[in-house]
């Protein structure tokens, strides 16, 4: 049974929150922090000045060349990050109250970083709690046996497929069975070491697909041959068309097209049921039509306009050092808006070979940014489309400059990282 935190009213009407949860939240004496009604509660989010998570970028190189990849619409140096690099982000975070997570994952595949399973034993002695995303064709029967002597808590295995047709039609290889594999003796090691259920000891492992109409068929199958592995958690995103072959596989048309006026739709109060094929069929025409669902008490498919990466509390750092708010901001690239192509430039809140992370994140732009993207108040790009300025994240009709992120959708709930 998970834990029941309760918070007290003082005499004031203030809430107060249990030391070790403002601390899990990353709220700090003096914070404000945003609260709204869902359903029948109330909904606070974390803080949006407490830096819990870090997604560190080890290298943009790729023994893969996936259809679905920004890296097919980019012209970039590639390189690996250096030790000194790393071991400059880790003493950036050394002084605040709660180790933030450390992800490695960005736009390349971090297991082919030579100094990788370093990487993971430095900041394990730093006490941070480490996740990794992979593709898992070098997930080789040392490299399980060393992640899970160094304590790695959360691997990520990209699946975009549980038949070898529909895996290489995305992932454009026949490396199915090779990862498949790899899980199995991720599984098997895991058991040998901690006894029990698959499931049991590090690192635990979740799954990461990308939906698109040649393989949402398949997403049964990902998540059942997932559970098998002893996965616990899945991560199901939609695809960012990069190229017009893209644009025809997205899942998302309608309701980007349509999510404005959900707010006049009838509120739907659902409880729970048996998942029969008659159930799902009604609650399927219930979401087909965008209307509001709650679930015991909480609203499911309400569009929420906020930025992912804020609510975590987390940044990005590409692999040569530069500090983004986010990962899709780590490189320029093009994508399709709608049927419109869209060029998303680039941001750099610092550097760390300059300042320290924790200087970076402090600074009073990068803390009024991060406000500007809780309040959320920017153009529709989204679903308005209609003016020049889409065409670009660098201004839009409401007057924000550089990053404007009404087109953005991450912000959306379309597209989703672990």
């Amino acid at each position: 049974m998970a834990k029941v935190h309760y918070a007290r009213v003082n005499e004031r009407q203030e809430i107060v929150l249990p030391p070790q949860l403002a601390r899990k939240m990353g709220i700090q004496p003096g914070d404000e922090v945003r609260v709204e009604m869902n359903g029948g509660g109330l909904h606070m989010h974390p803080s949006i000045h407490g830096l819990r998570r870090v997604y560190v970028e080890v290298t943009n190189k790729c023994n893969l060349t996936c259809s679905t990849c920004m890296r097919n619409v980019w012209n970039v140096k590639y390189g690996h990050m250096s030790m000194d690099t790393f071991e400059r982000i880790l003493a950036g975070v050394e002084g605040l109250p709660e180790k933030p997570e450390i992800f490695l994952g960005g736009y390349g595949e971090p297991l082919s970083h030579p100094r990788i399973l370093h990487m993971i034993e430095r900041a394990k002695q730093r006490g941070h709690r480490i996740s990794l995303i992979t593709n898992g064709i070098l997930l080789t029967k040392t490299v399980i046996t060393s992640l899970i002597d160094l304590h790695l808590d959360m691997l990520w295995v990209s699946l975009d497929g549980a038949s070898p047709e529909c895996y290489s039609d995305v992932r454009l290889g026949d490396s199915l069975p090779t990862v498949l594999e790899n899980l199995n003796q991720l599984r098997t090691q895991r058991i040998q070491r901690f006894g029990g259920a698959s499931w049991g000891g590090h690192p635990k492992l979740g799954i990461a697909f990308v939906a698109m109409r040649r393989n949402i068929h398949d997403l049964n199958e990902v998540i059942r041959l997932g559970t098998r592995l002893g996965a616990t958690e899945f991560s199901i995103s939609n695809v960012l068309a990069h190229n017009d072959e893209l644009l025809g596989e997205n899942l998302y048309m309608r309701s980007l097209n349509t999510v404005i006026g959900q707010e006049s739709r009838p509120l739907i109060h659902m409880p729970l049921m048996d998942m029969q094929s008659e159930t799902a069929r009604a609650l399927m025409n219930i979401l087909k039509d965008l209307n509001q669902l709650e679930l015991t008490g909480s609203l499911l498919n309400r569009n929420t306009d906020q930025c992912p990466f804020v609510e975590r509390g987390s940044l990005a750092v590409r692999w040569d050092g530069k500090v983004s708010p986010c990962l899709p901001l780590l490189y320029t690239h093009q994508h399709y808006l709608d049927e419109r192509q869209r060029t998303s430039k680039e941001y750099f809140a610092g550097d760390v070979q300059a300042d320290s992370l924790v200087e970076i994140w402090n600074t009073q732009a990068y803390r009024a940014l991060r406000k500007r993207l809780q309040d959320f108040d920017f153009s529709p790009c989204a679903f308005c489309n209609s003016c020049e300025m889409a065409n670009e994240n660098l201004e839009d009709c409401f007057g924000n400059v550089h990053p404007t992120c009404g087109g953005c959708l991450w912000a959306r709930g379309l597209i989703r990282c672990p």
